[in-house]
């Protein structure tokens, strides 16, 4: 075999025999190849344990009563900073 032949290979990874039978049901359901509906399941997880981890830091954050207070500082700092000279108007809002 070739060193591009052997560069080309795709990595073979064991999952469960129900996991299988599931994968295939799904390729079946959407037409889609098991490759791509791998990816999609790991994009998915990926998003879910980064919305996790940053959630569970803005938790953290909101605990902590002196730094909360002190974030709550910056935010009206940063509100008031964009310099577009525009006012919010809760009747324009209307």
């Amino acid at each position: 075999m070739s060193q591009a032949a052997k560069d080309k290979k795709q990595p073979l990874v064991r999952i469960d025999i129900t996991d299988k039978a599931m994968l295939d049901q799904m390729t079946a359901a959407t037409g889609e190849s098991a490759p791509k509906l791998l990816h999609r399941a790991i994009a998915s997880l990926k998003k879910e344990l980064f919305f996790g981890q940053m959630n569970d830091a803005y938790r953290g954050l909101r605990k902590n009563e002196a730094i909360w207070s002190q974030e709550q500082a910056e935010r009206k700092l940063f509100e008031n900073a964009s310099g577009d000279g525009l006012t919010f108007d809760s009747a324009d809002s209307k």
